[in-house]
Protein backbone atom coordinates (compact mmCIF):
# COMPACT_ATOMS: atom_id res chain seq x y z
CA UNK A 1 0.00 0.00 0.00
CA UNK A 2 3.14 2.48 1.03
CA UNK A 3 4.62 1.56 -2.22
CA UNK A 4 1.46 2.01 -4.55
CA UNK A 5 1.15 5.42 -2.57
CA UNK A 6 4.89 6.24 -3.48
CA UNK A 7 4.13 5.80 -7.02
CA UNK A 8 0.88 7.78 -6.95
CA UNK A 9 2.90 10.53 -5.68
CA UNK A 10 5.83 10.67 -8.06
CA UNK A 11 3.58 10.37 -10.80
CA UNK A 12 1.55 13.54 -9.76
CA UNK A 13 4.44 15.74 -9.34
CA UNK A 14 6.17 14.89 -13.04
CA UNK A 15 2.43 15.18 -14.59
CA UNK A 16 2.65 18.60 -12.25
CA UNK A 17 5.85 19.71 -13.93
CA UNK A 18 4.80 18.64 -17.03
CA UNK A 19 2.25 21.41 -16.71
CA UNK A 20 4.33 23.82 -15.54
CA UNK A 21 6.89 23.04 -18.80
CA UNK A 22 3.57 23.63 -21.00
CA UNK A 23 2.60 26.22 -19.12
CA UNK A 24 6.16 28.31 -19.42
CA UNK A 25 6.36 27.12 -23.43
CA UNK A 26 2.90 28.48 -23.48
CA UNK A 27 4.07 31.82 -22.31
CA UNK A 28 7.31 31.87 -24.59
CA UNK A 29 4.99 31.32 -27.43
CA UNK A 30 2.94 34.36 -26.66
CA UNK A 31 5.70 36.62 -26.89
CA UNK A 32 6.69 35.06 -29.78
CA UNK A 33 3.07 35.89 -31.62
CA UNK A 34 3.44 39.42 -29.97
CA UNK A 35 7.08 39.52 -31.96
CA UNK A 36 5.01 38.58 -35.14
CA UNK A 37 2.32 40.80 -34.67
CA UNK A 38 4.87 43.65 -34.09
CA UNK A 39 6.69 42.71 -37.48
CA UNK A 40 3.44 42.77 -39.69
CA UNK A 41 2.65 46.22 -37.91
CA UNK A 42 5.81 47.81 -39.45
CA UNK A 43 5.38 45.23 -42.76
CA UNK A 44 1.76 45.23 -43.57
CA UNK A 45 2.38 42.12 -46.61
CA UNK A 46 4.87 40.48 -43.53
CA UNK A 47 3.71 37.32 -44.77
CA UNK A 48 3.99 37.44 -48.84
CA UNK A 49 7.18 39.02 -48.62
CA UNK A 50 8.71 36.27 -46.00
CA UNK A 51 7.17 33.63 -48.69
CA UNK A 52 8.19 35.48 -51.79
CA UNK A 53 11.55 36.45 -50.80
CA UNK A 54 12.07 32.70 -49.57
CA UNK A 55 11.17 31.44 -52.61
CA UNK A 56 12.69 33.82 -55.43
CA UNK A 57 16.47 32.96 -56.56
CA UNK A 58 17.45 36.42 -57.11
CA UNK A 59 20.69 37.98 -56.82
CA UNK A 60 20.70 41.40 -54.14
CA UNK A 61 21.67 43.21 -57.84
CA UNK A 62 18.16 42.02 -58.62
CA UNK A 63 16.22 42.57 -55.81
CA UNK A 64 17.79 46.93 -54.80
CA UNK A 65 14.30 48.19 -55.42
CA UNK A 66 12.27 44.98 -54.16
CA UNK A 67 9.34 46.26 -52.48
CA UNK A 68 8.95 42.66 -51.00
CA UNK A 69 12.26 43.78 -48.36
CA UNK A 70 11.55 43.35 -45.18
CA UNK A 71 12.69 46.12 -42.55
CA UNK A 72 15.56 45.83 -40.13
CA UNK A 73 12.88 46.08 -37.08
CA UNK A 74 10.39 43.35 -38.54
CA UNK A 75 13.54 41.20 -39.40
CA UNK A 76 15.48 41.60 -35.95
CA UNK A 77 11.59 40.50 -34.92
CA UNK A 78 11.41 37.61 -37.11
CA UNK A 79 14.91 36.46 -35.94
CA UNK A 80 14.00 36.31 -32.26
CA UNK A 81 10.70 34.18 -32.76
CA UNK A 82 12.92 32.11 -34.72
CA UNK A 83 15.15 31.60 -32.32
CA UNK A 84 12.50 31.04 -29.59
CA UNK A 85 10.67 28.78 -31.51
CA UNK A 86 13.01 26.26 -32.64
CA UNK A 87 14.33 25.81 -29.22
CA UNK A 88 11.00 25.15 -28.07
CA UNK A 89 10.89 22.48 -30.57
CA UNK A 90 13.83 20.94 -30.00
CA UNK A 91 12.95 20.86 -25.98
CA UNK A 92 9.63 19.25 -26.85
CA UNK A 93 11.42 16.53 -29.19
CA UNK A 94 14.21 16.00 -26.54
CA UNK A 95 11.61 15.40 -23.79
CA UNK A 96 10.70 11.95 -25.54
CA UNK A 97 14.08 10.46 -24.38
CA UNK A 98 15.51 12.28 -21.30
CA UNK A 99 14.54 14.68 -18.36
CA UNK A 100 13.16 18.06 -18.57
CA UNK A 101 16.67 19.72 -17.46
CA UNK A 102 18.40 17.32 -19.86
CA UNK A 103 16.00 18.12 -22.67
CA UNK A 104 16.68 21.98 -22.27
CA UNK A 105 20.69 21.68 -22.32
CA UNK A 106 20.25 19.60 -25.42
CA UNK A 107 17.73 22.15 -27.11
CA UNK A 108 19.92 25.17 -26.54
CA UNK A 109 23.19 23.28 -27.70
CA UNK A 110 21.39 22.12 -31.10
CA UNK A 111 19.87 25.71 -31.01
CA UNK A 112 23.06 27.59 -30.83
CA UNK A 113 24.87 25.43 -32.66
CA UNK A 114 22.57 25.68 -35.88
CA UNK A 115 22.59 29.35 -35.83
CA UNK A 116 26.61 29.82 -34.86
CA UNK A 117 27.35 27.60 -37.67
CA UNK A 118 24.99 29.08 -40.36
CA UNK A 119 26.25 32.66 -38.98
CA UNK A 120 29.95 32.14 -39.05
CA UNK A 121 30.32 29.05 -42.03
CA UNK A 122 29.68 31.41 -45.14
CA UNK A 123 31.81 34.48 -43.34
CA UNK A 124 34.70 32.45 -42.56
CA UNK A 125 34.73 31.40 -46.41
CA UNK A 126 34.08 35.44 -47.53
CA UNK A 127 37.20 36.15 -45.63
CA UNK A 128 39.56 33.02 -46.95
CA UNK A 129 38.40 33.42 -50.48
CA UNK A 130 37.85 37.30 -50.46
CA UNK A 131 34.44 36.98 -52.64
CA UNK A 132 32.67 39.30 -50.15
CA UNK A 133 29.77 38.59 -52.38
CA UNK A 134 29.45 35.57 -50.83
CA UNK A 135 29.00 37.20 -47.37
CA UNK A 136 26.32 39.29 -48.38
CA UNK A 137 24.06 37.00 -50.91
CA UNK A 138 23.84 33.86 -47.92
CA UNK A 139 23.56 36.26 -45.67
CA UNK A 140 20.29 37.45 -46.75
CA UNK A 141 19.93 33.87 -47.44
CA UNK A 142 19.81 32.99 -44.21
CA UNK A 143 17.44 35.36 -42.46
CA UNK A 144 14.98 34.34 -45.60
CA UNK A 145 15.10 30.66 -44.11
CA UNK A 146 14.95 31.82 -40.99
CA UNK A 147 12.20 34.16 -41.47
CA UNK A 148 10.04 31.32 -42.60
CA UNK A 149 11.42 28.72 -40.58
CA UNK A 150 10.40 31.16 -37.49
CA UNK A 151 6.65 31.23 -38.62
CA UNK A 152 6.19 27.38 -39.51
CA UNK A 153 8.24 26.21 -36.06
CA UNK A 154 5.90 28.67 -34.14
CA UNK A 155 2.80 26.81 -35.78
CA UNK A 156 4.49 23.88 -35.04
CA UNK A 157 5.38 24.09 -31.77
CA UNK A 158 1.64 25.74 -30.47
CA UNK A 159 0.16 22.38 -32.18
CA UNK A 160 2.77 20.37 -29.88
CA UNK A 161 2.63 21.86 -26.77
CA UNK A 162 -1.58 22.08 -27.19
CA UNK A 163 -1.36 18.43 -28.04
CA UNK A 164 1.06 16.19 -26.12
CA UNK A 165 -0.68 12.78 -26.63
CA UNK A 166 0.53 13.11 -30.67
CA UNK A 167 4.24 14.33 -29.44
CA UNK A 168 5.65 11.25 -31.41
CA UNK A 169 3.77 11.94 -34.83
CA UNK A 170 4.68 16.10 -34.09
CA UNK A 171 8.36 15.08 -33.22
CA UNK A 172 8.56 13.35 -36.76
CA UNK A 173 7.16 16.09 -38.90
CA UNK A 174 9.19 18.78 -37.12
CA UNK A 175 12.00 17.38 -38.14
CA UNK A 176 11.28 16.16 -41.63
CA UNK A 177 10.46 20.33 -41.68
CA UNK A 178 13.69 21.17 -40.27
CA UNK A 179 16.04 18.89 -42.85
CA UNK A 180 13.55 20.25 -46.00
CA UNK A 181 14.62 23.45 -44.95
CA UNK A 182 18.40 22.25 -45.17
CA UNK A 183 18.10 21.01 -47.94
CA UNK A 184 16.46 24.05 -49.38
CA UNK A 185 19.06 26.38 -48.29
CA UNK A 186 21.86 24.34 -49.57
CA UNK A 187 20.03 24.42 -52.90
CA UNK A 188 19.07 27.55 -53.30
CA UNK A 189 22.80 28.63 -51.79
CA UNK A 190 24.44 26.76 -54.55
CA UNK A 191 22.26 28.33 -57.75
CA UNK A 192 22.98 31.70 -56.29
CA UNK A 193 26.48 30.76 -56.15
CA UNK A 194 26.97 29.51 -59.09
CA UNK A 195 24.94 32.66 -60.57
CA UNK A 196 28.08 34.78 -59.07
CA UNK A 197 30.57 32.57 -60.91
CA UNK A 198 31.67 30.56 -57.93
CA UNK A 199 33.66 27.57 -58.74
CA UNK A 200 31.54 24.38 -57.92
CA UNK A 201 34.41 22.55 -56.17
CA UNK A 202 34.86 25.76 -53.78
CA UNK A 203 30.90 24.93 -53.00
CA UNK A 204 31.34 21.41 -52.29
CA UNK A 205 34.61 22.33 -50.17
CA UNK A 206 32.63 24.69 -48.40
CA UNK A 207 29.23 22.57 -47.64
CA UNK A 208 31.72 19.47 -46.71
CA UNK A 209 33.94 20.90 -44.60
CA UNK A 210 31.63 23.41 -42.97
CA UNK A 211 28.14 22.62 -42.46
CA UNK A 212 27.67 18.82 -43.24
CA UNK A 213 30.58 17.21 -41.46
CA UNK A 214 30.30 19.21 -38.40
CA UNK A 215 26.69 18.54 -38.59
CA UNK A 216 27.16 14.40 -39.37
CA UNK A 217 29.74 14.76 -36.36
CA UNK A 218 27.32 16.12 -33.91
CA UNK A 219 24.28 13.50 -34.99
CA UNK A 220 26.95 10.93 -34.12
CA UNK A 221 27.98 12.24 -30.83
CA UNK A 222 24.41 12.65 -29.85
CA UNK A 223 23.34 8.53 -30.69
Amino acid sequence: MRFTTNIIAVSLQITERGNESIKIILAILLFCVATIALSKFNNSDLFRSVTKNFFRFKLLESNFNDENRIGFSASFLLNINFILSLTICFFLAFTNFVSGNEALIYALCFSAYLIIIQQISFRLVALLSGEHMISEEIGVLTKQIWHMAGLLFLIIALIWALNQQSTLAVSRFYFIILLTLFAFRYIKGIFLCHKMGIKWYYLFLYLCTLEIMPSLLLYNLVL
